[in-house]
């Protein structure tokens, strides 16, 4: 007796836990109060921030702090824009991990980024006190520069398989790999920062543009609308709403087919799926034309026919 109650209650346990599990998955996911359009005007603000950053920088060490005259107001609104950027762009990156399903590595890889940038720029300003340090080392430039063009390349995770997307993120990563010519040039680290600042830029400014125009859909949690076809058979004996496949692309050699067709005066009429249903649905009515033509048909054979009694 002790061990069928124990077997019915361990059944008990496992039918309760599925019946959980299955009403945990059919609870609709939390919609976010972020989109995936502010992560990519949050990220754009924060690079344009870093160019100012950098451009201030450049002119005040190279012009006024040369000379040695230092005016700290100036210093703290510099590095107040720069924590401005990091900070702008950590909530960018980190509200996209949070909105976009999986894409571990893009996620970790961004993550990764931000904390390079951040202790590149404090080494590069002397805030953090590590003698080895050395801006102008190629090694370093170069190793800056293909980590800062692998991270561009996870951005293709989005949506791999849209062409627009892919377009993007080459000419960002091509922006990004042409900081190795700086420091082939012998400009410091901060030079090939800020090139990837402006492929960051374009890359977000030309997602937010496509964004607007729906040519990127990136599933993202709280987010479950997909675009259905339908079809209606709403005159059938029993009317149904049965939702298409989508329809298949054309392969080469049918476009070749159709380029070709387009060029030739000859009238190709093709009969459809739809116009095949559309005849079971409601029968074909034989056109008057074609009853004309059978009429004289008839009547040009008639004459044979009698000719042929009278022989």
């Amino acid at each position: 007796m002790g061990k069928k109650q124990a077997q019915s209650a361990r059944q008990e346990r496992r039918s309760e836990a599925r019946k959980a599990a299955r009403s945990d998955a059919r609870k609709p996911e939390q919609k976010r109060p972020y989109t995936l359009t502010d992560c990519m005007k949050f990220g754009r603000a924060a690079n344009i921030l870093f160019v100012v950053f950098i451009i201030i920088c450049l002119i005040y060490y190279y012009s006024i702090a040369a000379k040695g005259n230092y005016v700290i107001p100036f210093e703290i609104a510099a590095y107040a824009v720069e924590a401005s950027a990091f900070v702008l762009f950590t909530i960018s990156v980190i509200w996209m991990t949070r909105l976009v399903r999986a894409r571990s590595i893009m996620k970790v890889m961004l993550l990764l980024y931000i904390v390079t940038e951040v202790v590149l720029m404090l080494l590069e300003f002397q805030f953090l006190p590590w003698t080895h340090y050395n801006g102008l080392s190629l090694g370093l430039i170069l190793t800056h520069v293909i980590f800062s063009g692998f991270v561009s390349l996870t951005l293709l995770m989005l949506q791999p398989e849209n062409k627009r997307v892919q377009v993007i993120v080459s000419i960002t990563t091509i922006i990004i790999f042409a900081g190795m010519f700086l420091g082939l040039a012998g400009y410091r680290v901060y030079a090939s920062i800020l090139l990837n600042a402006f492929a960051y830029i374009f890359f977000y400014s030309a997602m937010l543009h496509q964004l607007r125009l729906e040519e990127v859909e990136v599933d993202c949690y709280g987010d479950r609308a997909r675009e259905s076809n339908f079809a209606s058979t709403m005159f059938a004996d029993t009317p149904t709403m049965v939702e298409l496949p989508p329809a298949p692309k054309a392969t080469v050699r049918q476009r070749i087919r159709r380029v070709a067709e387009s060029f030739t005066d000859e009238e190709h009429i093709v009969l459809t799926d739809k116009d095949e249903k559309f005849e079971y649905e409601f029968g074909v009515q034989e056109d008057d034309d074609d009853e004309y033509e059978d009429y004289e048909e008839y009547e040009d054979d008639a004459p044979d026919a009698e000719g042929r009694d009278g022989e």
